[in-house]
């Protein structure tokens, strides 16, 4: 599992954590701020559209966690070569791996490519919004300490972002531009 920068290549930034915390939106803005791409959900949209609906109450396979950080993977790797200096990634394979052990308990090691840093977002004021998929309001605070916990023991870097959508982009911006001027 590779996780240097390559050469002359963007630096990925990842947005993860708990369900309703305003990643996708948070991910949205940064990379119209830095005039980059940007990569969506796939797991969210897998479980919206692949052949069936993924809802409350679904029945995960391990396989399809496999498909989705497979996935995840290419399209970062194709935003990768349209994105300046920075790509922002609205999760990655290290949060399909940690979804994977919410819903079966255990954590595959997928073989892909880590983010160059991580920026986890609190739920902490921020209500929950449900809708058709998410089914996890209780878990948010685990969730949250799961991803902080698999951050550290990779021993790859993060941010947490707290405080209200604005606070929360200029935290990740400062962090970014750090990351983009070291």
């Amino acid at each position: 599992m590779t996780r240097e920068t390559v050469a002359g290549g963007p630096k990925r930034v990842a947005l993860v954590g708990a369900e309703s915390t305003g990643k996708t939106s948070l991910a949205q803005r940064l990379a119209e701020h830095y005039h980059t791409a940007w990569v969506g959900e796939y797991g969210r949209e897998y479980s919206e559209t692949v052949g069936h609906h993924v809802g409350k109450g679904y029945v995960w396979q391990g396989k399809e966690f496999a498909e989705i950080a497979r996935v995840q993977h290419e399209r970062e790797e194709e935003a990768a070569r349209r994105a300046k200096r920075v790509l922002i990634c609205d999760t990655d394979v290290l949060a399909t791996e940690i979804w994977e052990e919410r819903y079966l308990g255990t954590r595959t090691r997928f073989p892909y490519r880590r983010a160059d840093f991580y920026l986890v977002a609190d739920p902490a004021g921020f209500p929950f919004v449900p809708d058709a998929i998410r089914d996890s309001e209780h878990l948010r605070a685990w969730m949250t300490q799961r991803f902080t916990e698999a951050l550290t023991e990779e021993r790859l870097p993060f941010e947490m972002l707290r405080g209200s959508p604005d606070e929360r982009f200029e935290q990740a911006r400062a962090a970014i531009d750090r990351l983009l001027a070291g």
